[in-house]
């Protein structure tokens, strides 16, 4: 009883919190980058040919009010079993050496990385893929709205982890809540539809971190290019598309050519 109770005050805040800065800050990239600066970065797309329109944008948006409502009820079930005790999330930062409190950053963000890369495996199974992860794919030339664009199932699954991990790793509240900012501005560096990342990124030690073009393949060719902010498993599992970086050079040059 005490659950619903506490589901009932919380859930209608966290759910207009979550939808209405999702809508705006992805509304901004996409006023900026779609509209706005649109000639004036026409060499940096991605993919030279626009597909995207206003039916596009509102089935994304569409998803998104449902997929984000998804995504409020599970933060109100970490929030209630955390605020009852029961996890290792805590607020006061001396409660564990500050080292533990930073270094917690990147390590969450090797857990989301890792744990992103299966279960996005997983969803393109054939028995999967038609019933969860075909609607995000349904935008093969991607925006920033589609980036909070999912069946309503996609990002519970997607984000599943922090469940788990908050009951076995101390995890310092607002690192948290920097991860999940992080996430977001990430996944809309994924489906910007525009490379803004330097022409030699490939070329210097950072060459794990994936691109917008990275990506964008993802969703032009389907099967490779699974990894969400680092290349690490795409590698090691060799699923990652042979012509990545090629694709990426040719963008780049572009780009210097403009």
């Amino acid at each position: 009883m005490d659950f619903i109770k506490q589901l009932i005050s919380n859930f209608p805040k966290n759910y207009l919190t979550a939808l209405v800065s999702n809508v705006a800050i992805v509304s901004l990239f996409y006023f900026v980058f779609w509209k706005l600066l649109k000639d004036r970065f026409k060499n940096w797309r991605i993919q030279l040919i626009e597909r995207v329109n206003d039916e596009q944008i509102k089935r994304e948006l569409k998803n998104a009010i449902v997929s984000l409502m998804v995504g409020a009820f599970f933060s109100c079930i970490v929030l209630y079993f955390a605020t009852k005790g029961y996890t290792k999330i805590y607020t006061n930062i001396d409660d564990h050496s500050r080292f533990w409190a930073y270094a917690g950053f990147f390590l969450l963000i090797l857990i989301d990385d890792t744990w992103f890369y299966w279960v996005h495996r997983l969803l393109h199974h054939p028995a999967i893929y038609k019933h969860i992860h075909f609607e995000h794919h349904k935008s093969i030339d991607v925006n920033p709205f589609s980036s909070i664009s999912f069946h309503f199932l996609e990002p519970f699954l997607l984000t599943f982890w922090i469940f788990p991990v908050s009951f076995l790793m101390p995890t310092y509240a607002p690192i948290l809540g920097l991860i999940q900012i992080w996430g977001l501005l990430d996944n809309i560096k994924s489906h910007l539809g525009y490379e803004f990342y330097p022409a030699k990124l490939n070329k210097t030690w950072l060459n794990f971190i994936t691109s917008s073009t990275h990506h964008n393949m993802h969703h032009a060719q389907f099967n490779g290019n699974y990894g969400r902010h680092f290349r690490i498993w795409d590698r090691l599992l060799e699923t990652e598309f042979k012509d990545y970086e090629a694709e990426y050079d040719k963008i780049q040059e572009r780009k210097l050519n403009a």
